[in-house]
């Protein structure tokens, strides 16, 4: 289990520091033009593939023409005008396959084109920017349509919260070099570690979630957001999972 655990945690912030990783839905990751734009090159990447793919299949396919046809609820086929046996059903398939992927392929190519277009005159920050131009003066009597990255990083790090509270027979303190006070070595470790690395990150924030007709208040480790997305990941240590009580009570 420690072996696990270590090597989990390593993964972790790999990814943290990297890409991203357990993505939790809050208001405050509302996306903004740069949301769009990368939906828009994922969707690129996803055609891009396809379209390779189909191509690939196409030209391992058997060629002709396919008609179908229903007589007495029974189906019939026909290739290149001759009627075909269901005894060769493999070969009815493959053509139909490829029919259908000839189909789909200039569809592909057309959204292709389209989207190729967008990613060229997309601007992704532009009413972003609308914001961010203006004087301090103006901002503070404007509310943004959108929240720029460097504002949502600005507000999740100002936030005001009530931090957790300790046990009082636990004398024990661990400080981090952000000089608050966590509840290990473990902790302490993994928080310097994030402020070496200059990771936007908050210790004990209040995360409120939905369970059925109730809302619960859950203070994971570490809320950290991403310095490039402005996206929210929550990062829960489960630095005692050699604990079954510890167990219980976290994943029940």
């Amino acid at each position: 289990m420690k072996i696990y655990i270590k090597r989990w945690i390593k993964i972790i912030f790999k990814e943290l520091l990297i890409t991203e990783v357990c993505e939790i839905p809050l208001e405050m990751t509302r996306k903004g033009g740069i949301g769009i734009y990368k939906k828009i090159q994922s969707e690129i990447k996803t055609l891009e593939d396809l379209h390779e793919q189909v191509g690939k299949a196409i030209e391992g396919l058997p060629k002709g023409t396919l008609r179908c046809t229903n007589c007495r609820e029974t189906d019939q086929f026909y290739l290149d005008g001759k009627y075909i046996s269901k005894k060769q059903t493999n070969l009815i398939r493959d053509v139909a396959q490829r029919e259908y992927y000839e189909q789909a392929l200039p569809v592909i190519e057309r959204r292709l084109k389209i989207l190729y277009e967008m990613e060229a005159c997309y601007k992704a920050n532009e009413i972003e920017n609308c914001y961010t131009s203006l004087c301090n003066a103006r901002k503070k009597l404007v509310a943004p349509l959108y929240e720029s990255v460097e504002e949502k990083i600005k507000s999740f790090l100002e936030e005001e919260y009530e931090s957790g509270k300790f046990d009082e027979k636990n004398y024990t303190e661990f400080i981090s070099l952000k000089g608050e006070r966590v509840r290990s070595k473990s902790e302490l470790l993994i928080s310097d570690h994030l402020n070496r690395f200059n990771v936007a990150y908050r210790y004990e924030k209040p995360l409120q979630l939905s369970d059925w007709n109730r809302k619960v208040t859950f203070r994971p480790d570490f809320t950290v957001m991403n310095r490039r997305t402005g996206r929210i990941f929550i990062y829960e240590h489960l630095g005692m999972m050699d604990d079954e009580s510890y167990i219980k009570t976290f994943f029940l």
